[in-house]
């Protein structure tokens, strides 16, 4: 089992509104998966992606990733679990905008300190072909279309070669044909190199492609198999 979700539960705080986000979820994943957790705006699904990923912490429950409970581990130790193993694709590309296409990609791996410049180039150079985007390298971002920069954000999750990539809600900004592209991509990427994918979206584009379907709405889940 990648990843095992017990009991996990989450409220928002606001005032006098308290918004119950999670209620009391159970799920796990398996190694190589393509899931989409789906549900409208509001239903909990980017809050629980953010739970596994260690971008934000539930109130209770608990989260194993390969065995190991990962739940209110240390500022540092959650660091270090989205730098290892966590892959992040977002549906504002997050690229930043001075550095270019390589510099780009490259950032988790000198993040990462395990390679030489060398090293470095040779696999960057091999996501941006693999993502079709050689000969690029060189541009800045905001010189790219949203769909070059959408598979630029997906090279940089997969070079350091992640044990998982979450993606939220990462077709929303394109057009339905780019958005095709990149969903067709990611699915190549998924049943060549077995990588696995946790999707947040309402976004029937993806749901027709995902080989499991999990629902949320009201803070909790629902699956159907497809």
């Amino acid at each position: 089992m990648l990843i095992e979700v017990k009991n996990l539960n989450k409220t928002y705080y606001s005032g006098k509104i308290n918004f119950k986000a999670l209620n009391d979820i159970n799920f796990s994943l398996e190694k190589g998966e393509f899931t989409a957790l789906v549900g409208p705006s509001g239903s909990g699904k980017t809050t629980l992606l953010n739970c596994i990923g260690c971008i934000d912490n539930p109130d209770n429950g608990e989260i194993f990733l390969e065995g190991e409970n990962i739940i209110f581990s240390k500022p540092d130790k959650q660091a270090e679990l989205r730098r290892e193993n966590f892959g992040f694709i977002f549906q504002t590309y997050n690229l930043i905008p001075v550095l270019t296409v390589y510099e780009n990609i490259e950032l988790p791996l000198k993040i990462l300190k395990r390679y030489n410049d060398g090293e470095i180039k040779k696999m960057v150079l091999s996501i941006l072909d693999e993502v079709g985007l050689s000969g690029l390298d060189k541009r800045k971002p905001l010189e790219l279309s949203g769909g070059q920069q959408q598979r630029v954000s997906i090279a940089r999750a997969l070079v350091k070669k992640p044990k998982i990539i979450f993606a939220d809600e990462p077709t929303a900004n394109l057009d339905s044909a780019t958005g095709e592209a990149i969903v067709d991509l990611m699915k190549n990427l998924n049943e060549k190199d077995k990588i696995t994918f946790l999707f947040s979206t309402h976004d029937q584009l993806i749901m027709k492609h995902a080989r499991r379907l999990v629902h949320i709405r009201d803070g909790k889940l629902s699956e159907s198999e497809v």
